[in-house]
């Protein structure tokens, strides 16, 4: 029976106002400092910058007389296990500057045979069983962006910007690791510890013209083994924000922004070997496709503070194949962003959550509308699922009074599939994407108390009378001094103009929250809106949309080792969301979790969510106006993580989600094994098994109209299993192979029509709507950086995507053979090999005047 509190639209406001109410109290109370830790321990710290008379070389050796004088960073204090306690193992960092770079000498003492050198891939450190050093400089001072480099015991680097950058749906990280500079480093072994140099060139960095600097600095030293990590200037976990904390580097006088300017010319061969069509017979018929291309990537600093990049006809032939699903959600699948150059330097970009940087160069609209365009006797001979593009540019910076700029543009070719009609032999082609410019441009203003307003706008242009849009967003955050409160919010606008019958339509959306952001005690009230007519996916992403979103949720964080835990955190939050137009209710939902880290360096999470009263779907029909009731859900989960420093070390996943509907009853198991077995330094094994068995499951089936939409009872079986190999040659050479096997099978037990009301009614239904997918791929990459910025790639891809429904759907075949089937399925298979090579202008010219 539906609940009188949900028929009556109350919100579970008397809730929101009492825990609002409570986390304004005593609780908020930050905790007292540690008497037995020293009071100079709490203390934020500041380096004289020493200019070097000599310039050392970079060996990993620290005997270089031009070490003698540089400034030295010491007395390190603890961030883990232990935040402010006196580190357990002596550090000691060297730094000096010329008129060309910054040098860095760091001593960390320890023993020996005790120190951990698993090679890892470039930028993949942090996950690995290795000990690190880190140097982090904020060049413009101010307090929210800065960069960091990073040297392992085994000499592999790792480079990233360090801020907020937003990901979307509200999440964000404060570290960016597609970001890539050329610097120089080495590591040597030493008897009582291990000694790294480093030099960086004022090419990797930007920072303002002026006579006299001031940057922020941070250094840091992890030690493996005792879970330790170890700062120079102390850091408060319970104050969200690392870079506000950094120490000082001063007195860093007369140094010049040099005149940055790279290029990065590339060479690529690739041979394809892939299906084509089938013969009369039933046989597939293969073709051999070759192609050489090239291409350029350019970066220029156009002052001290812009920065342009560009890619002319660029190859991504060696990012990792996607994760493609079978999707029964009313929604489309988001895919992660892997393209480097899409990924690098763009957190201005994802300002307002309006760019899916995806959208460039991806499936063309028209993709699958080539099937419903055939004629009697034509079959598809091509028909290309990415668009390629012409050229791509983004252009950012900053400007002396912290004013952030972005301009991104990108232009699409058009794209053609190619018809053959198998009487005549004659092809045709139907054009699947027409030639497409995309722009996004951003202004982003640092304030005071790390705070920032900025206005993005995102727009795009097709060729013909497809579909132009334009969205825009203005948002700011606002701390107080203390950088414990935090406002924030924004505004949207989505513009969509279609030429064709010369009419637009306007849709609007926006968020606020309120909160405590630091302490021990954090909390937040946000709400979310989107009218029924937003729709930023021309450019951007969005998973449904018109909504009021209420959210208000309380968390507690422990940073000091307790009896059981070294770390800690509790949560509870509570969601109400209500359809925007017309204004119903929709669901309530409330979530508790837990994670701890045990003093082993193992973890724990649970956690439970609940939506207990009836939920109003007004998505899964797939049509506006219509809706689906179901009744009270519930969601229960464990996560555990062993210590990852052991050589067999393993990831385990298990939930449990019910739910109860007016004609069943819904139980879905979840299951993921993850092991990773280290063999030595060089070698690593990993495996992922994802198990998820569905039974009684409602969802939409198939619709002829808005007024006759077809629901099913289903079962779902869920395989997945992903096989990565990893053999790390030397700290810039290394292969990776990755296979990926996944199946997914629907199989429909009953039918139920949808009436307007929203509840079902059983129904007589002979169509065979079951489905099973099998998408296998395979990626191996072998990668050598032979100099400085420059890298030669092996790639091979292999692939089968298999789609089969209705009548071809074989019920009873298990898992192992459909796995057997995919491996027999014709294969797409693609053998690339690509030159990159690094020109540095300022090398360029000191070589010419050297010689």
């Amino acid at each position: 029976m539906k609940s009188k509190l949900c028929n009556k639209k109350i919100t579970p406001l008397s809730i929101l106002i009492i825990l609002f109410i409570f986390l304004n109290g005593n609780l908020l109370a930050q905790s007292e400092r540690d008497p037995n830790i020293p009071a100079e321990n709490y203390l934020k710290k500041n380096l004289k910058a020493v200019k070097a008379t000599k310039i050392p070389k970079i060996d990993g050796n620290l005997n270089d007389e031009a070490w003698q004088n540089a400034a030295i960073a010491k007395d390190f204090v603890q961030n883990e296990p232990k935040p402010f306690a006196t580190a357990t193992r002596k550090t000691e960092i060297k730094l000096m500057y010329d008129n060309q770079a910054l040098y860095i000498g760091a001593y960390m003492y320890d023993d020996p045979a005790e120190i951990k050198k698993e090679l890892s891939q470039r930028d993949q450190i942090f996950g690995s069983n290795v000990d690190y050093m880190t140097f982090s400089l904020d060049c413009y001072n101010d307090d929210q962006n800065g960069v960091r480099f990073c040297v392992s015991a085994s000499g592999v680097q790792a480079d990233a910007k360090i801020g907020r950058f937003d990901q979307g749906n509200g999440n964000s990280s404060n570290s960016d690791f597609s970001w890539d500079a050329v610097w120089e480093s080495a590591v040597a072994m030493q008897t009582d510890g291990w000694t790294v140099e480093m030099r960086i060139p004022y090419s990797a960095l930007r920072f303002p013209k002026k006579k006299d600097q001031v940057w922020g600095l941070e250094f840091a030293r992890a030690i493996k083994r005792l879970g330790e990590v170890d700062v120079w200037t102390p850091l408060d976990p319970k104050i969200d924000g690392a870079v506000i904390q950094w120490g000082d580097l001063t007195d860093l006088k007369d140094i010049e922004p040099p005149l940055r300017l790279a290029l990065s010319p590339y060479l690529a061969t690739s041979y394809a070997h892939v299906p084509t069509e089938t013969d009369a017979n039933g046989l597939t018929v293969f073709g051999n496709q070759k192609s050489i291309s090239g291409g350029l990537d350019l970066k220029y600093g156009i002052n001290e503070a812009f920065t342009l990049d560009a890619t002319l006809i660029p190859n991504f032939g060696q990012v990792q194949s996607d994760n493609k699903v079978l999707n029964l959600s009313p929604f489309e699948v988001k895919y992660d962003e892997r393209r480097p150059f899409f990924t690098e330097g763009v957190e201005m970009f994802n300002k307002g959550d309006i760019f899916y940087s995806r959208r460039v160069g991806g499936l063309p609209q028209g993709y699958y509308d080539v099937d419903g365009q055939l004629k009697s006797n034509e079959v598809i001979t091509k028909n290309p699922s990415e668009t390629q593009l012409y050229n791509a540019t983004k252009v950012s910076g900053r400007t002396k009074s912290k004013l952030g700029i972005g301009v991104f543009n990108a232009v699409a070719a058009p794209m053609y599939a190619t018809i053959k009609d198998t009487l005549s032999g004659k092809s045709r082609t139907i054009e699947t994407s027409p030639l497409t410019n995309y722009n996004v441009s951003v202004f982003q203003q640092t304030l005071k108390n790390n705070s920032e307003v900025y206005f993005i706008n995102a727009n795009t242009l097709r060729n013909g009378s497809a579909n132009d849009a334009n969205v825009s967003a203005m948002g700011g955050r606002f701390r107080d001094k203390k950088n414990k409160y935090q406002l924030s919010m924004t505004g949207k606008m989505s513009n969509i103009y279609q030429p064709s019958i010369a009419k637009s339509e306007k849709g609007y959306a926006g968020d606020w929250s309120f909160g405590k952001v630091s302490g021990n005690w954090t909390w937040s009230f946000d709400q979310s809106l989107q009218t029924n007519k937003w729709n930023p996916n021309d450019l951007g992403y969005n998973g449904g949309n018109n909504y009021v979103n209420t959210h208000i949720g309380i968390q507690y964080q422990q940073f000091q080792p307790k009896k059981l835990f070294l770390q800690q955190q509790a949560w509870f939050n509570i969601n109400h969301n209500l359809e925007y137009k017309p204004s119903r209710y929709m669901d309530y939902g409330v979530n508790a979790g837990f994670w701890g880290k045990f003093k082993n360096q193992s973890w724990v999470n649970g956690w439970i969510y609940s939506q207990p009263g009836w939920t109003y779907d007004f998505y899964e029909p797939r049509y506006a106006g219509r809706e689906f009731h179901q009744g009270p859900t519930f969601n229960i989960g464990l996560n555990r993580g062993t210590d990852e420093r052991k050589r067999l070390s393993a990831y385990f996943h298990a939930s449990y989600h019910g739910a109860y509907f007016p004609v069943a009853n819904k139980n879905s198991w979840y299951f993921v094994a993850g092991p990773n077995f280290r063999v030595n330094n060089k070698l690593s094994l990993n495996l992922e098994v994802d198990y998820q068995p569905v039974l009684n499951e409602i969802g939409y089936a198939t619709s002829t109209d808005e007024n006759d939409i077809t629901f099913g009872k289903r079962n779902r079986q869920h395989v997945e299993n992903i096989l990565g190999v990893t053999y790390k040659f030397t700290p810039k050479m290394n292969l990776t192979f990755r296979a990926r096997h996944y199946w997914q099978r629907v199989d429909y037990k009953e039918f139920y029509r949808l009436e307007t009301d929203g509840s079902l009614t059983k129904r007589d239904w002979t169509e065979n709507v079951n489905q099973n997918a099998n998408i296998f791929n395979v990626d191996m990459v072998y990668s050598w950086q032979f100099a400085p910025g420059s890298f030669l790639n092996l790639i091979w891809k292999s692939s089968v995507d298999k789609f089969e429904s209705g009548a071809d759907v074989h019920i009873n075949d298990p898992y192992t053979r459909n796995f057997q089937q995919t491996l027999r399925s014709p294969q797409s298979n693609n053998l690339t090999l690509k030159v990159i090579y690094y020109l540095d202008y300022v090398k360029m010219k000191s070589w010419v005047t050297k010689n």
